[in-house]
């Protein structure tokens, strides 16, 4: 294995920016799991509570092969109270309802994407876009024709079944019928405010 060349670092964080499903390796086990991140960037899942107690976990994104990613974490089991119940209805707004009732957070220990290892620390990216995403996704959600005309492969998709549940500097989460799409902004384009959302959304429709 490789370390980190120039980019890679990168190529990872929007990989894991992309891929909410993959699997959960542990005790000889291999379970499928949706993840979100939280505004911090940590990485949040309803998980067993086998996983918990293991000391060997793998997170796959979306599986084991050579060109996926593959996180060494650390379950940190939370409860669904206070500020952390936030990050509950976060996966539920993206996912639906949730398989088990046990939270944890995923913390990296180390990090392979594409066969180089990665810092673990490169891919946990807090987003900037905290303070404004929940007005962001209100304003985009309330156009869903044209939002529709945004997403890329959605020809079988209609309005009623698209929302945005995430915007972050570097794209937007996309909930369709039965999965969750990465809708990156256009290149060049800088998001800095509500507006600068709308307008991006706005160009990708036309």
């Amino acid at each position: 294995m490789i370390d980190d060349p120039d980019g890679i670092a990168d190529e990872a964080y929007l990989w894991l920016r992309s891929h909410l499903e993959g699997h959960l390796c542990f005790d000889g086990e291999r379970r499928p799991v949706k993840i979100v991140l939280g505004p911090d960037g940590r990485i949040v899942a309803p998980v067993m509570v086998a996983v918990l107690a293991s000391g060997d976990v793998v997170l796959e994104l979306p599986d084991g092969e050579p060109d996926s990613m593959q996180l060494s974490v650390t379950p940190e089991r939370f409860m669904e109270r206070g500020e952390d119940a936030a990050l509950c209805d976060r996966w539920r707004i993206y996912h639906g309802d949730a398989p088990d009732v046990n939270w944890a957070r995923l913390a990296i220990d180390a990090c392979r994407h594409a066969g180089y290892y990665v810092d673990a620390e490169a891919v946990v990216v807090p987003n900037a876009l905290a303070s404004i995403e929940p007005a962001a996704c209100k304003a985009i959600n309330a156009e869903p024709a044209r939002l529709l005309k945004a997403i890329p492969g959605s020809s079988r998709t209609t309005a009623k079944d698209v929302r945005v549940v995430g915007i972050d500097p570097d794209g937007m989460d996309v909930r369709r019928a039965f999965d969750v799409v990465r809708v990156p902004w256009p290149d060049g384009v800088e998001i800095a405010t509500v507006e600068d959302a709308v307008a991006a959304v706005g160009s990708m429709a036309r």
